[in-house]
């Protein structure tokens, strides 16, 4: 892939999610090509876990999903346990995707991916989808963290929007235990970007007993941040 990321003042197309959780992965490295999957501690990125998905390479043409968080679930309303990562994109980008994917992991690579959002007027910016290298436990290159980051979020419960678009990939080459050119001068903003809010069209305020299940619904959705463990263990 042709490398457009890399600008003159640094990782500036990268939303602040997704610069935050670069920087989080940059220190991992320590000095070396890529951090060990083993090394993602989730008490580390806790803001991050209900977007994120770790990936597995077990053969050339082929990248699954292993991990995946309750928010990325639901915005693609299905279950993602064991699912090709190509799946979770529109027919026409899922080659585009694969490449993209394979491309952060066996190079090793950075990848980022521009997603859109199709709309009854006309597509719409959606959020970028960063995917970074990990080694296994063997040091073997075949594993990879993606994080969705939304550059549009609604207040709708059910927001289903459908398998994702992608309008433009970027990919840049990892140097070998060196730091990231422009990393350093990257704008360091928040961990969350400042992301537009969507309002759901105007229903009557619920009372009595169904204000009490909403209230309900809500403390359990604030209070649980889920990363769900789909096979096991952290290799």
């Amino acid at each position: 892939m042709t490398d457009t990321l890399m600008h003159a003042n640094g990782f500036e197309r990268l939303d602040a999610r997704c610069l935050s959780m670069l920087r989080h992965w940059d220190n991992l490295r320590a000095g070396r090509t890529v951090p060990g999957r083993v090394e993602i501690n989730p008490a580390d990125i806790p803001q991050f876990l209900s977007r994120i998905c770790i990936l597995e390479r077990p053969r050339a043409g082929t990248v699954r999903i292993r991990l995946s968080g309750a928010s990325l679930s639901k915005r693609m309303g299905m279950e993602l346990r064991g699912m090709p990562f190509r799946a979770l994109f529109d027919i026409d980008d899922r080659a585009k995707a694969l490449d993209a994917a394979e491309t952060a992991i066996t190079t090793p690579a950075i990848s980022i991916l521009s997603l859109d959002l199709q709309r009854q007027f006309g597509a719409r910016h959606e959020g970028q989808l960063l995917i970074l290298p990990l080694a296994d436990t063997r040091g073997t290159l075949n594993r990879a963290i993606a994080l969705y980051s939304e550059a549009v979020v609604t207040t709708a419960l059910d927001d289903l929007r459908g398998r994702f678009r992608i309008s433009e990939v970027w990919s840049h080459d990892i140097p070998e235990k060196a730091d990231l050119p422009g990393l350093a001068s990257a704008r360091a903003l928040g961990d969350a970007p400042k992301a537009k809010l969507v309002m759901p069209r105007k229903t009557r305020a619920p009372k009595g007993p169904a204000l009490a299940r909403v209230e309900a619904r809500r403390m359990e959705h604030h209070a649980r941040p889920v990363f769900q463990v789909i096979e096991g263990g952290k290799a």
